[in-house]
């Protein structure tokens, strides 16, 4: 939550920050010219291919392509979130945090929200304790007390405004109630209680607060299963449920179990398998995979066997291709038709699903089969068609052994040369992926980088060019796609003239804006300093006389209407002098 810690803190620890004294501090690096090397911490090797910049403050890692800056590696290899790590620079650096003071009343009611939702698991279980017929039900699902206890699970009496009264009891007290996603407003005016008749599940941060619920009805009715809606604590796309309760079990056996459903953590956590996860029913998400993947290095995903099943494993498998480094491991288990992990344990038992698990497909071979299955290889057609398919999240994957030795298991699968597949990846992979059409005619070799991205790759090898360059002189009329991004960060270089490259890629909260930034960062630019300097210039003409173009053209077709303001008609006059009308 970047947004409680003001951005200018967050650049200036980031650029104050030593990163050889933070990777130092946790590995053996030595120096070797103006850079230092040691073993790479996120694969296996005995040569050293990891390099540290000091003048950058970033790492990058030749061997596996792992690269970021200090605040990036201590997620990564401490396993913490983004505001832990901040805390750790900080407290690195010597200076407190300060907190906006958005960001404290944000904290506040936050804090009291937490409290609320804590006291609403505790109603709940001592609801449960006096519900026989809740207490029926979970011993039909095969869920003793002690499991009960362990997850929190609770019941929602069949009511309408059970909660409402009992914690409704002021205005204050009501809004709280519904920032939570407890209670809905009546069309009416008035409210009622969100969950009835249900079993609940609380769901939990990894540090054991309180975020949400999901209930299971217990009798008939829609729907089976219901979530807390999205609050300002709930947002489903980044929690896992029995994260909190499985901590312990995933660093021990370094291996966390992915499910789809609350009930499936539930039924494995029970037999045994104690290192489980659940997604809340949603799709897996760049967040799910992250999360797990700080607290284990292997990770199987267990889907149900039916059709929804394998197209949110396949969904999965493409989102934890970016995530793949050479330390950590995906595997995918589709169970037997239309059963879910409960089922299957309860129909088969724990030995069964242990063979299940250790037979799981690997990540590439689960990615091939998918696509191999999805067209008919036995055609050339199907073939050339099954490359393009699969080609499209490969090229997003970051450059490294892996993404190579994925292509070329997926050329020796489809029997086809490694150097045809290369064709499709793609140079640009900045600001847009680009879809490959399997009808499309347009080659790669047709496609070109943007100027925008051409001028940021220069200013991220070669800041110091950007100092005779006026932003709101060069910038002022330019509308493309990326600008607003060209001209923050020559706004970051013209405010320090020494910043290092980690605190432009750190100012930036969207996750992609980073990576894209960190790609550039490994990428080499074989040209030297002058002629950054005057390819720089040469852009800057190109976009502004582009750009001219494209608003004199808008203008001419006003002019024909008669549809000119005096103030188009002025700037109207004053481009056609500066540029030849065709």
């Amino acid at each position: 939550m970047p947004e409680l810690i003001p951005q200018d803190f967050i650049d200036d620890l980031v650029q104050r920050i030593d990163v050889v004294e933070v990777i130092g501090n946790r590995l053996e690096i030595k120096k070797a010219g103006k850079e230092y090397k040691g073993l790479c911490p996120f694969h296996t090797e005995k040569t050293p291919s990891f390099t540290v910049s000091p003048d950058k403050g970033f790492y990058h890692c030749f061997g596996c392509g792992a690269h970021g800056t200090a605040l990036g590696f201590l997620i990564d290899f401490d396993r913490l979130t983004f505001i832990e790590a901040i805390e750790e620079l900080a407290k690195m650096a010597g200076v407190m945090i300060p907190r906006t003071k958005q960001g404290r009343s944000e904290s506040v009611k936050n804090k009291n929200l937490q409290d609320l939702l804590l006291e609403l698991m505790s109603h709940y279980i001592d609801n449960l304790s006096k519900s026989k017929k809740a207490i029926e039900y979970l011993k039909t699902r095969g869920i003793d007390g002690q499991t009960a206890k362990k997850f929190s699970i609770g019941f929602s009496e069949d009511s309408w405004d059970e909660v409402l009264k009992k914690f409704g009891t002021s205005k204050k007290n009501i809004e709280n109630l519904y920032d939570c996603g407890l209670i809905i407003k009546k069309d009416n005016g008035g409210y009622y209680d969100r969950f009835r008749n249900r079993i609940m599940f609380p769901i939990k941060s990894d540090k054991g607060h309180v975020l949400g619920f999901g209930g299971r009805i217990i009798d008939q009715g829609d729907p089976k299963y219901l979530n807390s809606p999205e609050t300002q604590l709930f947002k489903k796309g980044e929690l896992l449920y029995g994260l909190y309760e499985s901590k312990e079990f995933l660093r021990s056996s370094n291996h966390a179990i992915i499910v789809e459903g609350y009930t499936d953590v539930i039924s494995l956590a029970h037999n045994g398998f104690k290192n489980s996860l659940a997604t809340l029913g949603t799709a897996t998400t760049d967040a799910h995979i992250k999360k797990a993947f700080r607290f284990a290095d292997k990770i199987t995903f267990c889907f149900d066997g039916d059709n929804a099943g394998r197209k949110a494993a396949w969904k999965a498998c493409k989102i934890c291709l970016l995530n793949i480094r050479a330390n950590k491991e995906a595997r995918f288990l589709i169970l037997p038709k239309d059963q879910d992990p409960d089922e299957t344990m309860q129909s088969s038992g724990p030995e069964f699903f242990k063979k299940l698990l250790k037979n799981a497909t690997p990540l590439s071979d689960f990615f091939i089969e998918t696509i191999k299955k999805k067209f008919d290889t036995s055609r050339p057609s199907g073939i050339a068609s099954a490359a393009e398919y699969g080609m499209v999240p490969v090229n997003r994957i970051r450059n490294g052994i892996y993404k190579d030795h994925l292509i070329e298991k997926i050329a020796s699968e489809l029997k086809v040369k490694t150097s045809q597949l290369k064709k499709f990846q793609h140079q640009d992979r900045t600001y847009r992926i680009q879809k490959i059409s399997l009808q499309s005619q347009k080659t790669p070799s047709t496609y070109r980088p943007s100027l925008i991205r051409q001028a940021i790759n220069i200013l991220m090898h070669y800041p110091e060019v950007v100092r005779e360059i006026s932003e709101e002189k060069e910038f002022k009329h330019i509308h493309e796609k990326g600008i607003n991004i060209l001209r923050e960060i020559i706004t970051l270089i013209q405010s320090n003239e020494s910043i290092k490259l980690a605190t432009i890629i750190e100012h930036f909260n969207d996750q992609k804006i980073k990576e894209h930034l960190k790609s550039m960062t490994v990428e080499k630019l074989i040209i030297s300093q002058m002629e950054a300097k005057n390819e720089l210039h040469e852009i800057v003409l190109r976009l502004n006389e582009r750009n001219t173009r494209s608003e004199l053209k808008k203008l001419v077709s006003k002019a024909k209407n008669n549809a000119l303001t005096e103030s188009e008609r002025k700037r109207f006059l004053a481009l056609s002098k500066s540029i030849e009308i065709k």
